[in-house]
This record gives C-alpha cells, sequence and structure tokens, in this order.
C-alpha cells in the first residue's frame, strides 16, 4: 500500500508541475483578449503596424505657407514655413507625384509663387533651383517620397530636396547679378538674355475679371525702367487707339498715392497715360504723367486733370512692339525732374483699355469669397545696381 500511494503522490506533484508554463506565470485565460502591442503585426490596427511611422510635415511660424493638393488636403490647408532670414521651408513633406502645391503668403492667393512656363502642373527637378513668379504654375514631383520645400524669397527662387537635403541657389537673384540694357526695337530677344531673378514679373489668369493682358516682365537698372507686356489680341478688337496706362508707387511707401480700384495695395502715386496702338498701327508709348490727388490709398479716378500733365512737352518713355508684345522704357532722370523719383525698391501696374475701359489688368486674379474684384498689390521691383 505505501508504494501504491508513493506512486500516486509522485504522478499528481508531475501533473501539477506540467499544468504552469515554463516561467511559472499564470497561463493565460482562455477567450481573453490581448491589448493592441501584444497582438500579432496582422492583427494590429493600421496605425500601429510597423513601417508606417510618418510623423506630417515640420511646420514653423512665418508669413509664407504651403498649400496644395497633398497628405490629406485638397487646398484647403495651409502648411506654415519655418523661416531663417529670406529663405522659407516645410520640412517633411510626404509627397505623390500627383500631388500639386505652391507657396502664398499670409494665407491669401493675393502673393502666391508659381512656376514659370505653360505646362501645369510644372514638374519640379530636385536638387535645382527653380525660379518662381507670383501666379506661376502649380509645382509637382516626379517620384513618390519625403521631401523639404524651400522658398528664398530674395532670389524669389525655389528648391525641392529629398528629406534633410541641402538646397542649392542659383546665382544672383532680384537685386543683384550683371547689368544689362535693353534695346526698345520691338524685337524681345533681350529679354530672354536677363538672368533670372534680376526682373520682377507675373502671369495673367485667365478667370481674371479683366483677363487681356497674360504677362509681363519689369527690369530697372539705376538709368530706366525697362517693361515687356504681352496681351490677348482676342480682347483688342479696336486697334484705333488703346490706351494703356502705367501706375508706379514711385516712392516705395504703400501709405501715399491711391487708386484701389485696380490695385489693392492703392498706392501709386503717379500714372503714365499713352497708347500702344494708333490709327491701327503699334505706336511708340509717348505718355502724359497724372499725379494721384486724391486721399491717400482711396478708390475713383483721384488723379490730376489733363492739364496738369506734370511732363509738359517731354515724355519719359518709348515703346515699340508687335500684336500682342510690347516693350517699353521709363527715363528715371526725367521722372526726377518731374518731381517723381523712382526709388530703389517701388511697384508697379498695368491695364489695357478699349473704348476707355479696362479689358486687362496687371497683377490680377480669380476672384475669390474673400476677393471678389480679383485684386492684388501692385509688383514689387527691385533695382539692379
Amino acid at each position: 500500500m505505501k508504494k501504491i500511494f508513493a506512486f500516486l503522490a509522485i504522478a499528481t506533484m508531475f501533473a501539477v508541475a506540467c499544468s504552469k508554463p515554463a516561467d511559472n506565470k499564470p497561463a493565460d485565460k482562455p477567450n481573453e483578449e490581448k491589448p493592441d502591442d501584444q497582438k500579432p503585426d496582422d492583427q494590429k490596427p493600421d496605425d500601429q503596424k510597423p513601417g508606417d511611422d510618418y510623423a506630417g510635415p515640420v511646420e514653423g511660424s512665418s508669413e509664407w505657407s504651403l498649400i496644395g493638393a497633398l497628405l490629406d488636403a485638397n487646398w484647403d490647408k495651409d502648411y506654415v514655413a519655418a523661416k531663417d532670414g529670406d529663405i522659407y521651408v516645410v520640412k517633411n513633406v510626404k509627397l505623390a507625384a500627383s500631388d500639386q502645391f505652391k507657396f502664398r503668403k499670409d494665407k491669401d492667393w493675393a502673393e502666391n509663387r508659381g512656376a514659370t512656363g505653360d505646362v501645369e502642373p510644372f514638374v519640379v527637378t530636385t536638387g535645382t533651383a527653380l525660379e518662381v513668379v507670383h501666379n506661376g504654375k502649380n509645382l509637382a514631383v516626379s517620384a513618390d517620397g519625403i521631401y523639404d520645400i524651400y522658398y528664398n524669397a530674395a532670389k524669389e527662387q525655389m528648391c525641392i530636396v529629398a528629406k534633410d537635403g541641402t538646397p542649392t541657389w542659383a546665382e544672383g537673384g532680384q537685386g543683384g547679378g550683371e547689368i544689362k540694357s535693353i534695346a526698345i526695337d520691338g524685337t524681345f530677344e533681350d529679354w530672354a538674355a536677363l538672368e533670372k531673378g534680376t526682373y520682377s514679373q507675373t502671369f495673367g489668369d485667365e478667370e481674371a475679371p479683366c483677363p487681356a493682358l497674360t504677362h509681363c516682365k519689369v527690369y530697372a537698372t539705376a538709368e530706366k525702367v525697362y517693361v515687356y507686356v504681352e496681351w490677348d489680341m482676342e480682347y483688342i478688337t479696336d486697334l484705333a487707339w488703346v490706351p494703356f496706362h502705367c501706375y508706379i508707387n514711385t516712392d516705395g511707401n504703400e501709405s501715399t498715392g491711391g487708386y484701389a480700384d485696380q490695385f489693392s495695395d492703392a498706392c501709386s502715386d503717379i500714372l503714365l497715360e499713352g497708347a500702344v496702338y494708333a490709327d491701327g498701327e503699334i505706336c511708340s508709348y509717348w505718355v502724359g504723367g497724372y499725379p494721384w490727388v486724391g486721399e491717400p490709398n482711396a478708390a475713383g479716378w483721384g488723379w490730376a486733370p489733363d492739364t496738369d500733365n506734370v511732363f509738359g512737352e517731354e515724355s519719359p518713355t518709348e515703346g515699340a512692339g508687335v500684336d500682342g508684345k510690347y516693350e517699353f522704357s521709363i527715363d528715371r532722370q526725367m521722372m526726377a525732374d518731374a518731381g517723381y523719383p523712382i526709388a530703389d525698391e517701388f511697384s508697379i501696374g498695368f491695364d489695357i483699355q478699349q473704348s476707355w475701359e479696362s479689358v486687362g489688368i496687371l497683377p490680377s486674379t480669380s476672384p475669390s469669397e474673400d476677393n471678389a474684384n480679383g485684386i492684388l498689390p501692385s509688383l514689387k521691383v527691385k533695382t539692379i545696381k
């Protein structure tokens, strides 16, 4: 009997020992749900699976931001750029090749930057400086990836690099570069030879209220201001007399001057009024000069009357062109002699008319809920020295 009891005791101890896990912890209870961090990867929620650790764009605090059809946004979210001097950047931006984007200022379309050219979207060559302009084309990349997107406001260039890459910038930039002269001969080849970043330019918007003007460049040297402009001949049907107006904020001060009818900064100090066609032919841009005499930053036709032309029998301008393309110069010394010297940094705007009604305005944009008239600030220009 003792042998039998001893055998039963040993068997019982062996059975108890086999019922515990090797580490002596209690066994899992039947059908008990495990927490997510203990589940196999194929049972975890999507946001806890390995390889999906993207944290989103790295934002900063500045007036410029990135906006577009990217990430979970569809042109309805701004990613605010960090600032270092004149350079703005949004880092760690996950982009698909189908995404499109631009930079804009103060979360508003009044100042935005895109690419030059006719193709939209403009596919960026990453790691290479890209000239950008107001109202330019939407941008895109050629391959999916995570990028840092830079905007250099001093040079008006963007550079898109792979995450944690180093941007490069082209030589020159507005305010620097080789000083060149423009021949006013109606051929325009010398405009193409200008170094990128040494001039200001803007493009028209076909959905703007007055879309006839489609493109302009402004290049300023110490002696002259040069303007190149294009327009859509579909809107210019009566060539007997085609008024063309140039509005200049000569002192660069936004608290003086006016004319809120066509430009949101309403700071033009003088109006240059002339024509680009006379009797059906392209003519030289011979203008009168009429100062703003209305209240500062006001709307309405607050210009001095025709009898108060500050240039008398002289004109500081000359122009030449062909149908739809034109160039002209403004002599800075003659402007100064008339009492309106042009500052090193100034702004300028334009319109072209039919029967004394504007059919084209630059800069301008398409209307929106916040900008029913599609008006923009006048184009800022820096003098090359």
